[in-house]
């Protein structure tokens, strides 16, 4: 199935868009979207209830051929819990380019995630990062 969008021509001379396309409402096509809502939400319970590879040969069957990594994907994407803001950190200094730029690298200790790159390694500019954070118990 295809969704044809009309397209427009801008007649201002001064307009940096010479091109515009037909916009359709957020229950039907996200801007950029290659799938419908409902598509999406089809290809979203395949994938919970069956998977990767046998999600993917159902949908070819049904006439949807998507592949495995397309609905483990959109799973992904739908899944993703708020983050919780960091209560155990870790802090360092890391070099942009050696001998030339250093930086500081902030760590997530417990998710073992980078959550801050400040751009010098001055004790100033960690100090004013962390009072933006009181939710911080530790720093290692």
């Amino acid at each position: 199935m295809h969704l044809t969008a009309r397209r427009f021509v801008c007649i201002v001379v001064h307009c940096r868009r010479k091109i515009f396309a037909e916009r359709f409402g957020d229950g039907v096509i996200r801007p950029m979207a290659r799938r419908t809502a409902r598509l999406e939400t089809l290809v979203y319970h395949l994938a919970l209830a069956l998977g990767g590879r046998s999600a993917a040969r159902f949908a070819d069957r049904l006439g949807l051929p998507v592949s495995n990594d397309t609905l483990l994907r959109t799973v992904r994407r739908y899944d993703r819990p708020p983050p919780s803001p960091p209560s155990v950190i870790g802090i360092d200094d890391w070099a942009w380019r050696r001998n030339y730029r250093y930086g500081t690298i902030i760590c997530d200790l417990e998710r073992r995630k980078t959550i801050a790159l400040l751009p010098d390694p001055e004790p100033s500019t960690a100090k004013a990062w962390l009072v933006e954070q009181p939710q911080i118990e530790i720093v290692a």
